[in-house]
């Protein structure tokens, strides 16, 4: 690692170290939030032609005082000296099975290079500083996002079909303002998802909506995301 990179990842872990030192004495006073559980993936996105690594990390959180008492949570790994700092403003939020999760799907490595496997910890704060945190292991992986496959997907007869996939996948939804609305699976493996069962679950979805497919591969460690599509049937 080139000495500018090592004095910034040095700095930054400083600062860190003093924010969470800080919110553990103010935390003090009051009840942590709850963090239930945490999920770190790597996804490969496609997208315009170019294909990237990022981060999805995802934490089923909850606080004494309501959802709206956490303010930010941090992700770090100790051995490479990395951390990421996702505020409320910027997560997104979903309940799944009777479940709160916030999280995010976007961070990225300095340079663009690739994850490091691991572990990872992940420290959720609440607005007074009270902390609590978990950890999750990303595993060495093989395939990178240069080399790994893609699905396709195209609407047929009001149906979203997917190929290039051999086992489950999500259809990923996005309203008219970009933001995501929510994931749908097929009833069965194989079967096509409905643009009416996508445009009835949310007005947002209503008028029309872009999409992407998405793919975990477990044994490989990675999942990967399609270039996005509209629900009339192309690409924006």
């Amino acid at each position: 690692m080139p000495a500018r990179i090592r004095a910034a990842a040095a700095l930054t872990a400083a600062v860190l170290a003093g924010v969470l030192c800080a919110g553990l004495l103010a935390g003090c006073s009051g009840k942590p939030p709850v963090l239930s559980r945490v999920m770190g993936r790597v996804v490969y996105v496609h997208d315009g032609g170019v294909n990237a690594e990022t981060l999805g990390v995802y934490l089923v959180a909850s606080d004494a005082d309501g959802m709206e008492n956490l303010s930010a949570f941090y992700v770090i790994n100790d051995d490479a000296q990395l951390f990421w700092k996702v505020d409320r403003a910027s997560w997104i939020s979903a309940t799944a099975e009777g479940e709160s999760w916030v999280g995010t799907a976007s961070l990225s490595m300095p340079g663009d290079g690739p994850f490091p496997p691991g572990e990872y910890r992940v420290v959720l704060q609440a607005n007074d500083g009270a902390t609590v945190e978990d950890t999750f292991t990303l595993t060495a992986r093989g395939t990178g996002p240069s080399t790994a496959k893609y699905p396709a997907a195209s609407v047929e007869a009001g149906a979203i079909n997917v190929a290039g996939v051999a086992g489950p996948y999500e259809i990923w939804a996005y309203g008219k303002d970009g933001k995501f609305a929510g994931a749908f699976s097929s009833s069965r493996p194989g079967a096509p998802v409905t643009v009416e069962s996508i445009q009835s679950s949310s007005p947002a979805l209503a008028s029309g909506f872009t999409y992407r497919v998405y793919v975990w591969h477990a044994d490989a460690g990675y999942g990967v995301l399609s270039v996005p599509y509209i629900s009339s049937g192309g690409t924006p």
